[in-house]
């Protein structure tokens, strides 16, 4: 048996194992991840990634790859009810709280939604991980793993050939989806009103292309004595989802090629149409979020530290966000700028905010499909949307704020602003691509200076820039603020300064003027940040 060394070992390379490794192979940390299957997901899931999700993939160099891979126009809000995918007998859903496909909220971020599926989108990610120089093994399943106070030590096995490798990590994300086995055997348990439904996933190959004519859907209710079920098309495959019971003596199993076959020209409302059925999947829908989101020197992501009804669309953005924001602390741990207990902050972030999340993808399927809840989540309010995307924060305090009056403070996401670098536009979101930042308004150059001197002597990525209200006054690294909008914004004046994370998200903020205490002030505020204090 062979033995290897990484720093960072991901179990799964589905959605979140995949853009972990992107994002962790960003921050320059090595990374090897396992996934048994042989190759990315055949399931056209997941058609909807929300801005912010996409804010994470710009400042990744990837939003342009992904918005190539999959330019899927919808109509209305995309969710369409109907007797059969080509029956007169249909109307455009526009439910509370749905966008239509075409909404604007440009002046939140400089980037849109993106609607692909995830057959499409795991590529993508994956073709840009290994440019990186991620390790990407497929058909490779991890058959023990044990965590020590010095790493972790995992077995892995190719499925094909049976070679095993010993390969040990400094620390274990497992993204290994909504039966995690690495949550089962840390015995990490899970709380909320659990499995809601028993549902098989039907995937079928039938050309639909001219029947469809102009309904251009994300998803599709069906509802007619043959079949009832929620339905995607794309391309040529058919998707087809349909709720069996357990309890009165149905399986997984009886849904047969046949069967199949049948339920596909149901679902499209023509009795001879040409099916080829390609694969039968069971799943759960279910609302769960794990106890805790670390053991040891192991993570939780994506579906294995919490799953959501698919409403909304919610669960792949939850998860991915979970990849951006774990990504850049472990980086900054493992070469020395942080201390390891940063790490801590991981679940203390990101577990509330997925219980907010699933709370919220269980009100809208009530609201969007008229999805009955238990009694005890079913009076939970729904949100308005961008509030869910843009307007969530970490820390003390409320939760959730309207991101078109951001506070602007730590904790919340560094808000979009447009300016101008070097004669050129881009946006606060395009700032922390690469690191820490840190913005002062026109008259804090003693913020940046303090904050080079901090940077340099730590040896801590950080960029400092000057708002500018015009052309900037000398050399050095400006923004130029034409409309006081950033200071503003952020809640910093003239004289004030922020200082944003590598995820996007405010670390600290004053709107003072620099004084005598200006480089202890700052020095504490990085000390804070990294757990180094």
């Amino acid at each position: 048996m062979s033995r290897e060394r990484t720093q960072v070992l991901i179990i799964g390379g589905s959605l979140v194992g995949l853009s972990a490794a992107l994002f962790l192979r960003r921050h320059g940390v090595d990374v090897v991840l396992a996934e048994r299957h042989p190759g990315t997901s055949i399931h056209p899931r997941t058609p909807g990634y929300n801005a912010r999700t996409m804010e994470f993939f710009r400042a990744a160099g990837v939003e342009q790859a992904v918005r190539a891979a999959g330019p899927w126009a919808l109509s209305g809000t995309g969710l369409l009810w109907a007797e059969s995918l080509t029956s007169p007998n249909h109307q455009w859903l526009a439910p509370p709280n749905a966008r239509g496909a075409q909404a604007d909220f440009s002046d939140l971020s400089p980037c849109a939604d993106a609607v692909l599926s995830q057959d499409v989108l795991e590529p993508v990610l994956r073709e840009h991980a290994e440019k990186l120089g991620a390790d990407l093994r497929f058909g490779v399943e991890v058959e023990s793993f044990e965590d020590g106070p010095d790493g972790v030590c995992a077995v892995l096995a190719d499925r094909a050939s049976g070679v095993r490798t010993t390969v040990r990590a400094d620390y274990l994300v497992a993204a290994d989806g909504a039966g995690s086995s690495v949550r089962a055997t840390l015995g990490i348990g899970r709380g909320g009103v659990g499995v809601l439904e028993h549902v098989v996933g039907i995937m079928v190959r039938a050309d639909l292309q001219d029947a469809l004519r102009d309904r251009r859907f994300a998803i599709c209710q069906v509802n007619n004595p043959d079949f009832s079920g929620m339905v995607r098309v794309v391309g040529d495959k058919l998707s087809l989802n349909v709720e069996y019971r357990p309890e009165a003596g149905e399986s997984a199993a009886q849904f047969t090629p046949d069967r199949c076959v049948e339920l596909a020209r149901a679902a499209a409302g023509i009795p001879d149409l040409a099916v080829e059925p390609l694969d039968v999947s069971p799943w759960e829908s279910t609302a769960a979020v794990a106890d805790t989101f670390r053991a040891g020197r192991v993570f939780l992501a994506g579906d294995a530290a919490h799953v959501m009804p698919p409403s909304g669309a919610y669960g792949a953005n939850t998860g991915i966000q979970d990849a951006a924001n774990l990504a850049w602390k472990l980086a900054y741990v493992l070469r020395g700028w942080a201390a390891p207990t940063l790490l801590d902050t991981y679940d203390a972030e990101r577990r509330p905010i997925a219980r907010l999340t699933v709370d919220q993808a269980l009100a809208t399927g009530r609201e969007w499909f008229g999805a009955a809840l238990p009694p005890e989540v079913a009076e939970i309010e729904l949100l308005d949307v961008l509030a869910v995307t843009f307007g969530y924060r970490y820390g003390p305090g409320d939760l959730i704020e309207d991101p078109h009056r951001p506070g602007g403070g730590p904790g919340s996401r560094a808000a979009h602003v447009w300016l101008e670098r070097n004669g050129k536009q881009v946006s606060t979101v395009d700032l922390w691509a690469d690191g820490l930042v840190l913005v002062a308004g026109p008259g804090g150059a003693a913020w940046t200076d303090a904050a080079d001197l901090v940077a340099r002597r730590d040896g801590v990525p950080l960029t400092s820039y000057l708002l500018a209200d015009g052309l900037p006054p000398g050399e050095g690294a400006y923004l130029v603020d034409r409309e006081k909008e950033a200071a503003r914004t952020f809640g910093i004046g003239e004289n004030g300064a922020v200082l944003i994370r590598p995820d996007g998200f405010v670390a600290w903020r004053t709107r003072e003027p620099a004084g005598p205490d200006t480089d202890a002030t700052l020095n504490a505020a990085f000390h804070q940040l990294l757990a180094l204090s």
